[in-house]
């Protein structure tokens, strides 16, 4: 397809192919951009496969749903679901005795008893 495309440049010398900006409305650009999208969404076989970033985002989304549903249908730790009832893999920002507090596991009279017997 390089070939092609070198070989068609070189025989016709009044095209000059040059860099535009990115989704500021050129016409021909954002159809292109379309097309590509199709592409991708729709796996022609004739195109490769998709990039890197997409799989790892869809794997991803798939992780976390599955962990989503997991986190929401089970049978453990369903007050700490009542406070943090959405997963995510992103950082919380809650420190180390806020935790031990939420999730019930510390240095609680509650706990200290529940572990004893």
């Amino acid at each position: 397809m390089i070939r092609e495309i070198q070989t068609l440049l070189l025989s016709h010398k009044h095209i000059h192919p040059r860099w535009l900006k990115a989704h500021v409305g050129y016409l021909g650009n954002e159809c292109a951009d379309q097309l590509a999208k199709e592409v991708i969404t729709k796996g022609d076989p004739f195109f490769p496969p998709k990039p890197l970033s997409y799989l790892k985002y869809e794997i991803r989304s798939a992780a976390l749903s599955i962990w989503q549903d997991s986190w929401d249908n089970g049978e453990t730790g369903r007050s700490t679901h009542n406070i943090a009832p959405r997963v995510s893999n992103k950082p919380v920002g809650w420190n180390r005795e806020e935790l031990m507090f939420i999730t019930g596991h510390g240095p609680f009279p509650s706990y200290l008893q529940s572990s004893n017997t």
